[in-house]
């Protein structure tokens, strides 16, 4: 439980930080002194996006450290949020998001201690549709608030902010399917606002040119087997305005979470994938819970079967291509009791992503983890 205690002091310590609405002041100095000591520096891209559209907002390292667990928060009042990505090199490092008080709220863990070892792209970046009553003209400030631990201790974030500015014509708001490796052939439906006839969408990966559909969908076709995760597209309309998205997998929920703190969690799934998984129930009080968060990111359907070992329990869902499925363990096994100390193990017919989230509902917090692989 070490990683909660932390997380939870982190998260008041950094609700009062964002609340007195100081942050890191303006970047002055255009970042040529050095980090102050017990600070880990970020750098957060300003944006511009029309209203109503998507912004994805974008956080990097300035310079490479190895980070072991933490969290932040960002400003989300107002805002619908579309899904959180973590990006590591090794693909291990996996987190879980949740709205409180009109702040987004994103725990982390990085079991190869090699998140925020790479700055070659965002180690974080935050999806949310803007309102579409906003003033063309006026700005928000985008930063990131919190604290991650690394070999050198608990660093305090030292965000250089950015500016989220209201103009422009073109917003991304997603790549689907969005990440996992598909073969050549497969057509990546691109989804925002302000699309024309001849807007570009630009992009590393091989493939056929952009075909416009609608202002909100455009698509093109993959000339080659590629993996969809962590590229990066970017929409460009005649008029100049353009946006870059970082595409993950973000699967449609086959169901509604029975609790309501799961409502407004966002899971952040790992990129590698378990075709079996096992956890022991903890002790819990009467406002805590355990569950978990399931995504396929496959060509194919899964059957993924839940097993209590204790009570013999038992319960099967088929999960499509591009789902996503997150309860807790009792409402997985058919609302069978679990008890402390009760083994729970999660079989798939093929490898899928799968995350473990503790939920303490008293607080209005989640706190992610992972099972035994």
């Amino acid at each position: 439980m070490k990683f909660r205690s932390v997380f939870v002091c982190l998260f008041i310590s950094t609700l009062a930080f964002a609340a007195g609405g100081g942050g890191t002041g303006g970047g002055a100095g255009g970042g040529v002194a050095p980090p102050a000591p017990g600070t880990i520096e970020v750098r957060t891209f300003s944006e511009r996006i029309p209203a109503g559209g998507t912004v994805q907002v974008k956080h990097a390292l300035t310079q490479p450290r190895p980070i072991m667990t933490g969290g932040g928060s960002m400003y989300a009042d107002n805002f619908m949020i579309d899904g959180v990505a973590l990006s590591s090199p090794l693909g291990d490092t996996a987190g879980a998001a949740f709205l409180l008080g009109g702040y987004l709220y994103i725990g982390i863990i990085s079991p190869s201690n090699d998140f925020g070892t790479n700055i070659d792209y965002p180690f974080l970046t935050v999806t949310m549709d803007l309102p579409a009553t906003a003033t063309t003209g006026s700005t928000l400030p985008l930063n990131l608030a919190g604290a991650l631990e690394t070999s050198d201790g608990l660093l305090t974030i030292a965000d250089k902010p950015g500016v989220l500015t209201i103009g422009g014509s073109v917003s991304l708001r997603g790549v689907y399917p969005g990440g996992g490796s598909w073969p050549a052939g497969t057509e990546l439906q691109i989804e925002g606002t302000g699309f024309r006839p001849g807007t570009k969408i630009n992009t590393k990966l091989k493939t056929s040119n952009a075909v416009y559909v609608s202002p909100t969908r455009m698509k093109i076709t993959l000339q080659q087997t590629a993996n969809l995760d962590q590229q990066p597209f970017t929409a460009i309309n005649p008029d100049g305005s353009q946006v870059t998205y970082y595409s993950y997998l973000r699967g449609k929920l086959v169901q509604t979470p029975a609790r309501p703190l799961l409502r407004v969690t966002e899971p952040v799934f790992q990129m590698l994938t378990h075709a079996v998984a096992t956890l022991t129930v903890p002790a819990l009080t009467s406002t805590q819970f355990v569950a978990l968060a399931l995504q396929n990111p496959t060509q194919g359907p899964v059957s993924v079967t839940f097993l209590n070992q204790a009570t013999g329990a038992q319960s099967s869902f088929v999960l499509p291509s591009g789902g996503r499925l997150m309860e807790d363990v009792s409402t997985l096994l058919g609302g069978s009791v679990v008890n402390t100390g009760d083994v729970i193990t999660v079989t798939a017919t093929s490898a899928i992503q799968i995350l473990g989230i503790n939920g303490y509902e008293d607080q209005g917090v989640v706190t992610p983890f992972l099972p035994i692989f």
